[in-house]
């Protein structure tokens, strides 16, 4: 399968670039402060598919122009609420709606690639929850305004990020985060360790965030990558589980090219060149989890 030409795919929303093994996404939507909208959310689920599944992607950044208004200003809401709906949920009914934010942090959460928002902007909802909270590194301006406004507009909190923020900042900060509604910076207590780094410039922090995602694309293994990220959010519910489960990837990965390189550099004490690949070399025993079907089977013709 050739690999996919990303400057090919008529996205109107985004702009896709390849600096070497690193995939850069840049919202493209400044003059409406970057707001999310179906389209918008469909192309970046488009680029994630192809990001997990392009073995010369081993790291993704997404980002904004460091001049745009805001990184991520939230929904568009010049339509009403009513804009949320696609023409399926209107026919089947209600009951058949699947949050887009959400399925833009499906996206990105199962992407098995190293996941990046270098955040140099202010961001607001979906801004946070869906294109922030789903990645495994976080680069922010520390000037940024982050709203997570939900319980303030008559809505709930969306984007699965009542999943994820309890997971990534605990219970009770996730809690003061939702219930109040509020506006945060980077640096509020109630975000500590949410973010790898913030910095008091915005031009500083893609800059920043692309050098830390070459340096991981260089010298991380994309099979470890693809293990651990799974061993992480996809463990067992005991100790004794997840011992199973480390053990079956300790003993998978030992038997693939990257381990004896990582071995044989390490002897000689040189840089790494890994070549394995998710497409050929990632184990048969990957997934282990059932994944979930979120999609509403439909009811009327």
């Amino acid at each position: 399968m050739p690999y996919p030409d990303y400057s090919a795919q008529g996205w109107k929303n985004i702009v896709v670039s390849l600096d070497g093994p690193v995939a850069i996404l840049k919202l493209d939507r400044a003059k409406q402060r970057n707001t999310y909208t179906t389209p918008l959310g469909q192309d970046i689920i488009a680029a994630y598919d192809l990001f997990d599944r392009d073995d010369r992607v081993r790291v993704v950044v997404l980002t904004a122009d460091h001049t745009a208004p805001a990184f991520c200003s939230g929904a568009d809401l010049s339509g009403g609420w009513d804009s949320i709906y696609i023409e399926e949920d209107k026919q089947q009914g209600r009951h058949t709606h699947r949050d887009g934010g959400g399925k833009v942090t499906l996206a990105i959460f199962r992407c098995r690639k190293i996941t990046i928002a270098a955040v140099n902007g202010h961001a607001a909802g979906v801004g946070i929850t869906g294109l922030q909270l789903p990645c495994d590194f976080r680069f922010a301006w520390s000037g940024a305004k982050l709203a997570l406004p939900f319980v303030r507009r008559g809505i709930a909190a969306e984007a699965a990020s009542s999943y994820l923020l309890p997971r990534l900042l605990g219970y009770s900060r996730a809690v003061a985060l939702l219930l109040t509604g509020g506006t945060y910076s980077p640096c509020s207590p109630l975000l500590q360790g949410l973010y790898h780094a913030t910095f008091p410039k915005r031009e500083d922090v893609f800059p920043a965030a692309l050098a830390f995602a070459r340096e991981l694309a260089a010298n991380t293994s994309q099979t470890s990558v693809a293990w651990t990220k799974a061993l992480l959010w996809r463990g067992a519910d005991s100790i004794e589980g997840q011992h199973i489960l480390d053990s079956r990837g300790i003993s998978d990965l030992a038997s693939r090219g990257d381990a004896a390189e990582g071995a044989q550099a390490f002897k000689e004490r040189r840089s790494v060149d890994f070549k394995d690949v998710l497409s050929k070399d990632l184990s048969e025993f990957v997934p282990w989890w059932t994944e979930v079907d979120v999609r509403q089977r439909k009811a009327k013709l």
